[in-house]
């Protein structure tokens, strides 16, 4: 490797990408499915725009409705026993460049020939497909068709020859074959398995070099290092490389020479400021150019990338409570709180920008600092992580490998190599990944789902893939970065994967069998896996089933519900906390989401209040791909239910938890900042009336992250505790739920005008009695299916106000009266749910 200053090259004749995204979609041989209207419409062929999906296609043509608005999956499942092709042609330009034509994502079996001669046969959606077209020297074009073939029936062939455990609720073998997993069907999504061109088509043209492949990635050592790796097809002589930062001013810049087919550097940058986590510093952003030079000065081919400095390790040391697991940004321990992240649409491909950057702004709007992007579905896109480095969420990204035994030979290892390197050469620059995981839950199900048996002695399921392939490949490529080969996961291979003593943990336990409640005994090094569900946001719910539910045991309910006794789940922990399970639908639909969200509140404030012997919790689940009854705080349209609003709560910087390790009666002050947190904290001990019995009024100073236990009053009479600080309040209950009376609630409703800006209203309750998780439902109402409230779950005691900030187009028209028929409460302590 050689550094020295950047010399001036000559006029460039560097390559060029564009991408081929008009194709002609038609319906292949297999097509005894397909119903007549749909062999009528795709007589001809259907002009479709690529990066799509053939259920993507039928959808937008209205062939097939949609499933994840109002559409069922059987009568979209036709599509998935019929072969299909995918048509284009790419002018030639008689002009002598080199072409290839590059595939960015193939989903999945097919067989791609050009001028009717094949050049590649694909069994892997996650990887990257090349086909060399050659010399552009004549007139004409190339001829493109992809010919897909249904991947379940291969899959089903794969299983009958080699059979593969997998969880046992999990029927259709998606372990067979390289496609997203949860496309087959999952407990939270429906089956939908589909093919088609996902990512990117893009026709590549160069001269006699170019770029092949490049990793960049900003570490933090007192300084910015960039390093980088260049691999080079053809003759070059140097690359330029140039940091600038988001002002376009130049802040460092090298020649380094190509050796072979490569070149690899390490360059200081002495002026870039370090990226930091959400919260605890600013994420700044540099851009890089990297210009490949041939031995004339001549510009061959160029690339930019956008990289931010960082340092980032997990410590992952034995200690006196096993062995931590500790994410760390520049040197500093970060205490993890965030969601696990699943495809956010059923059709990956349909995910756009603007709606990948709205989620994630809701998420950051929780508090959240961190991402798992779970392992079911695929390496997420650009986009994604573009936005991540921007809002500053670190992002723990599994590998595509979830709940199953997978075949582990030569074919398969050289296949998930060329994963891991396509994944991290496409995303591996990005400042928020944080960390690498190589599977959900196969550690864990080898242990325990019975796998062992089924499989015999020295059966293979997967163990080589996470202990040796994929870190193999991480260390050739990207050898800085954390890497853990699943989750749950312990660092001592002697330990049990899930033992809550070391590494990271899973707990569903709660949500399957107990209650949660159950929460408060759990122990966790690092939670990366629990949660509860309810059904989706009101109007999402509607416009699924076409109008309003008659309760949760309605017909059209339950095709939502894909969990194993989710019914019965989800109907026990309503019952165990509000007394009875409402039978009036929308009364049901409250109740299943204010018992989410206690449960959210519950959990993951239990896990922080282990302040110091925790290091993370993350929930199960942020997002969704349809309208489901699920463990989600945003639904698939993006509206939030009530558990979004505990998770702004909990996660927030500083917090005040009505829970304590060791201690019954204590309270557990959090201080995730950089700085001491000193308040005033106001107690006051309630009986079964609201009414005052005790008040005390104390100092605190909670240390920088740090955590701080106080005991706040509990005369005999008391049933709740209400501490106050800094506008943040909690409530630790003194009894369970079924051992508090039934009260009436009374509350008073008015809208401030005064207070309320153009596009949004102000609303405010005042309580007459005690008054638990009142929410303000306002998206039922039908002209503001839209509203959003800045608040919810707000407990009150007699002549409290609270005030509802909602924004949304009409809210300024909706009286006082109607107001108050979309409020909702846990009746004050409380054993039903009842509008107010």
């Amino acid at each position: 490797m050689t550094h020295s200053p950047v010399l001036s090259t000559r006029a460039e004749n560097s390559g060029t990408r564009t991408p081929l995204s008009a194709w002609t979609l038609s319906l292949g041989a297999q097509r005894d499915a397909a119903p007549p209207a749909v062999l009528s419409a795709l007589a001809d062929g259907i002009v479709v725009v690529v990066p799509g999906s053939v259920l993507g296609a039928l959808v937008e043509r209205s062939l097939v409705r949609d499933v994840t608005l109002d559409g069922t999956e059987e009568e979209l499942a036709w599509h998935s026993e019929c072969s299909w092709h995918y048509t284009a042609s790419v002018p030639r330009q008689r002009d002598g460049t080199h072409v290839r034509l590059v595939f960015d994502g193939v989903d999945t079996v097919a067989t791609i020939r050009v001028d009717g001669q094949v050049r590649a046969k694909t069994d892997d959606m996650f990887h990257r497909w090349v086909i060399d077209l050659g010399a552009d020297d004549r007139d004409g074009a190339w001829e493109v068709d992809v010919e897909f073939i249904p991947a379940l029936a291969v899959a089903q062939q794969a299983e009958a020859a080699h059979p593969l455990p997998r969880a046992d609720m999990y029927e259709l073998p998606y372990n067979q074959v390289r496609k997203m997993a949860c496309s087959f069907g999952w407990d939270w999504g429906p089956t939908t398995i589909t093919c088609g061109l996902w990512r990117d088509v893009v026709v590549e043209r160069h001269g006699a070099a170019r770029i092949d492949k490049c990793f960049l990635d900003g570490g933090w050592s007192e300084t910015g290092m960039l390093h980088g790796s260049v691999q080079i097809d053809g003759p070059a002589s140097y690359l330029t490389v140039t940091v600038a930062d988001n002002h376009g001013a130049t802040v460092a810049e090298a020649r380094v020479d190509v050796a072979g087919s490569s070149a690899d550097f390490v360059l200081s940058v002495p002026q870039a400021v370090p990226w930091n986590v959400r919260g605890r510093g600013d994420q700044p952003l540099y851009s890089v150019g990297v210009v490949l030079v041939d031995g004339s000065g001549g510009v061959v081919d160029r690339l930019e990338r956008r990289v931010g400095f960082r340092d980032i390790t997990v410590a992952q040391a034995a200690d006196p409570h096993g062995n931590e697991f500790a994410v760390r940004v520049n040197g500093q321990r970060v205490w993890a709180r965030g969601f696990n992240w699943i495809p956010a649409d059923v059709l990956p491909e349909r995910v756009t920008r603007e709606r990948v950057r709205s989620l994630l702004a809701d998420v950051v709007a929780t508090g959240a600092n961190m991402l798992r992007v779970w392992g079911g579905g695929v390496v997420e896109s650009d986009d994604f992580y573009d936005a991540c480095d921007e809002f500053g969420l670190l992002v723990w990204q599994d590998f595509s490998f979830a709940c199953a035994a997978y075949a582990e030979d030569d074919a398969q290892a050289a296949r998930v190599t060329r994963e891991v390197e396509d994944a991290v050469r496409r995303v591996g620059h990005h400042p928020a990944l944080a960390l690498w995981c190589g599977c959900n839950e196969n550690l864990w199900g080898y242990e325990d789902w019975g796998w062992k048996e089924k499989l015999g002695e020295g059966g293979a399921w997967g163990a080589r893939l996470y202990h040796d392939v994929i870190p193999a490949a991480l260390a050739a490529i990207d050898p800085r970065r954390p890497y853990i080969p699943g989750s749950p996961f312990s660092p001592d291979m002697a330990d049990h994967p899930n033992d809550p003593r070391s590494g990271t943990t899973h707990h569903w336990d709660m949500w399957n069998e107990l209650d949660y409640g159950e929460f408060e005994k759990k122990k966790s090094r690092f939670a990366s896996e629990f949660g509860w569900q309810a059904p989706c946001a009101w109007p999402t719910l509607l416009e699924a089933l076409g109008g309003p539910p008659t309760g949760g045991d309605d017909p059209r309910i339950v095709r939502l519900q894909k969990a194993f006794q989710g019914t019965e789940s989800l109907q026990r922990g309503v019952e165990a906390h509000l007394g009875h399970l409402p039978t009036h639908g929308p009364h049901w639909h409250a109740a299943a989401q204010i018992v989410q969200a206690r449960a959210l509140r519950t959990s993951i404030g239990h896990f922080r209040s282990m302040h110091d012997s925790c290091s993370g919790a993350l929930w199960w689940q942020f997002d969704d791909c349809w309208p489901a009854l699920s463990w989600s705080v945003v639904d698939v349209a993006g509206r939030r239910k009530l558990a979004w609003y505990a998770a702004a709560e909990v996660m927030a910087d500083r917090v005040i938890l009505p829970t304590a390790v060791g201690s019954p009666e204590g309270f557990t002050l959090v201080n995730d900042t950089a700085h001491p947190w000193e308040t005033e904290i106001v107690w006051r001990a309630v009986d079964e009336s609201g009414i005052v019995l005790s008040e005390l009024h104390s100092n605190a100073r909670v240390p920088a992250d740090g955590h701080l236990v106080l005991d706040g009053p509990t005369p005999e009479a008391a049933i709740a505790v209400v501490a106050d600080a800094a506008g943040l309040r909690a409530v630790k209950w003194l009894r369970d739920d079924a051992e508090l009376p039934v009260a009436p609630t009374r509350v008073d409703v008015s809208v401030d005008a005064t207070q309320s800006p153009e596009g949004r209203v102000v609303v405010k309750v005042e309580a007459g009695d005690m008054v638990r998780d009142l929410s303000l439902l306002a998206e039922r109402l039908p002209a503001l299916t839209d509203a959003v409230v800045d608040r919810q779950l707000r407990t009150l005691l007699p002549g409290e106000v609270a005030a509802f900030c909602v924004s949304g187009s009409g809210v300024a028209d909706i009286s006082a009266l109607e107001w108050s028929s979309v409020l909702a409460a846990s009746t004050v302590l409380n054993s039903t749910v009842e509008d107010c």
